[in-house]
C-alpha cells in the first residue's frame, strides 16, 4: 500500500462529470471552503435563467430572484416530482387540506409581485423562469422589469455577481442611479 501525503488528502481528483455532460453544459470547479483547499465541480448552465446570467442579458439581484422563484414554484408543487418511497405514518384529512393549501399559497406572493408590471414581462417572466425556454431577444427588456419585480418581492437586490465585473445591463443602471 502507498503511503498518501497530507497535500493528497487536500488536493482530491475532482468529478468534472461525463463527457457528454461537459459537452452540454458549462462544468467549473469551484472552492467549498474559504482556503480554497477543498474542491467540488458544478454545473452553471442548468436552465435558461443561468444562460441569460451567463450571457450578463440580466444581472445577479434578477438571477438571484429567478432562482427564489424557481424555488417557490418547486415547493407549490408546479413541476411534478416523483413519489416519496418512504413509509409515512396518514394523518386527518384536515391535515392534507391544510399542506396542499399552504402550498398553492407558497407562490402567491411572487405572483401578486407580477401582477403589478405589464403583461409582456409577466409572460417573459413565465417562459424563462416556469416553461425554461429561450427567450428572444425583444422580449429581454420585458423580462428584465419582471425579474425587477421579483427582485422586490425577494429582496436579493443585495446579490453580487461572482465574477467581478459589471455586465452591459450593470452598468447601464449605475449610469442610470448616477443621472438622477
Amino acid at each position: 500500500m502507498t503511503s498518501r501525503s497530507r497535500s493528497d488528502f487536500f488536493t482530491p481528483n475532482v468529478e468534472r462529470g461525463t463527457p457528454e455532460l461537459r459537452a452540454r453544459h458549462r462544468v467549473e470547479v469551484e472552492p467549498i471552503d474559504y482556503r480554497g483547499l477543498m474542491l467540488r465541480s458544478r454545473v452553471v448552465d442548468q436552465c435558461e435563467l443561468d444562460h441569460l446570467f451567463l450571457r450578463r442579458s440580466i444581472t445577479a439581484p434578477q438571477h438571484s430572484a429567478g432562482e427564489c422563484f424557481m424555488d417557490v414554484l418547486a415547493r407549490s408543487g408546479a413541476w411534478p416530482r416523483s413519489a416519496d418511497p418512504t413509509p409515512r405514518a396518514a394523518g386527518a384529512l384536515r391535515d392534507a387540506e391544510a399542506a396542499i393549501s399552504s402550498r398553492i399559497m407558497a407562490a402567491s406572493g411572487a405572483f401578486s409581485a407580477l401582477r403589478q408590471v405589464s403583461d409582456a414581462s409577466r409572460q417573459a417572466t413565465m417562459i424563462v423562469v416556469l416553461m425554461n425556454l429561450p427567450v428572444h431577444q425583444d422580449l429581454i427588456p420585458p423580462l428584465r422589469l419582471g425579474l425587477d419585480a421579483l427582485v422586490r418581492h425577494f429582496g436579493t437586490s443585495g446579490a453580487r455577481d461572482p465574477r467581478g465585473e459589471p455586465g452591459p445591463s450593470e452598468r447601464r443602471a449605475k449610469k442610470k442611479r448616477a443621472t438622477g
